[in-house]
């Protein structure tokens, strides 16, 4: 159930997000063009590949985070095999 909600929050400010914030944000001569437009050009969509690749970077730490977390390497070892 928290999945279910967290994921209905997520997607319902991924598109303001993307519509307002780092598409816009892409667009030539904005901030974030000068910072990422070698990697994810200017056009259009240069917004939605930054915000991709930001998310996925976001949940790789997460995944990675989780192996240094005490209380996860404690179910994980209580399991039978």
């Amino acid at each position: 159930m928290v999945t279910q909600v967290v994921s209905a929050i997520a997607a319902l400010i991924a598109g303001p997000l993307a519509d307002r914030g780092v598409e816009p944000g892409m667009m030539s001569g904005k901030p974030l063009s000068q910072l990422f437009s070698p990697a994810f050009g200017t056009g259009t969509g240069a917004g939605m590949a930054l915000l991709y690749v930001l998310c996925a970077l976001i949940m790789m730490l997460v995944g990675i985070s989780g192996c240094f977390i005490p209380q996860l390497k404690a179910i994980e070892a209580s399991e039978p095999h």
